[in-house]
């Protein structure tokens, strides 16, 4: 069965998506923290990741790095509430397959899911149709440079044709150009910063323990406790 990950901070919103998965025969997981996100990224193997962007403490930009940089290839649709112009655009260029803008209809949500599923397959077609002989490449390459030097004058037509199909289905081809390009391009600062937080809240809990377990407590600490 299909298995897709909803991470909200709302358990509403939780509790609502994990119907409308289970009444459409996926699979639902789901987290509210983003400790319990990644835990679920890396361990429960989802198939799809529902998140919304307006987590605490960790923002959900930062966790699409975190899936895409640990190489986990899954496609992400973004439900939250309505995005700038620009913010979609960088979130595209994350990987992102698609935005659902809160509220929204189930419907919507489920035709949206059903959609980025579809674009996924055709995507993974087309690798395995790729060769992966670099000898065999190359030689197909000879072939169509053999072809194009034979018919250059339908190699116009040809090129508008393409065009045309670019026009046609943007939001197709958009994903995996946008994912190989962020790939390349992706950039450390916010994962330093997700590590960041994680470790003042280690030092803080380091703290808080010794605080209310021992007298020991350095006096700087002490202050900012009380």
């Amino acid at each position: 069965m299909t298995k897709i990950l909803t991470i909200d901070s709302e358990e509403a919103v939780v509790e609502r998506i994990v119907k409308i998965l289970e009444s459409n025969d996926y699979q639902a997981q789901s987290a509210t923290t983003w400790t319990e996100a990644v835990d679920a990224v890396a361990h429960g193997q989802p198939d799809l990741v529902l998140l919304n962007l307006e987590m605490p403490v960790v923002h959900g930009d930062v966790l699409i790095e975190f899936i895409r940089e640990e190489g986990f290839d899954m496609p992400v649709i973004v439900v939250s509430f309505p995005v700038e112009e620009a913010e979609a655009k960088a979130l595209l260029e994350q990987g992102v397959y698609g935005i659902v803008e809160k509220p929204f209809e189930d419907k919507t949500l489920i035709e949206k899911i059903e959609h980025v599923f579809d674009i996924a397959k055709l995507e993974k077609d087309i690798e395995a149709d790729t060769p992966a002989d670099p000898e065999e490449s190359e030689a197909e390459e000879e072939v169509s440079e053999e072809i194009t030097e034979e018919g250059e004058e339908a190699e116009a037509p040809s090129e508008a044709s393409s065009e045309e199909e670019d026009k046609a289905e943007p939001f197709l081809k958009q994903p995996s150009d946008l994912r190989a390009k962020s790939r390349a391009k992706m950039s450390k600062r916010k994962k330093i910063l997700m590590y960041t937080v994680i470790g003042f809240y280690i030092l803080f809990g380091i703290f808080a323990a010794m605080y209310f377990f021992t007298d020991e407590v350095p006096a700087f600490v002490d202050q900012i406790l009380s």
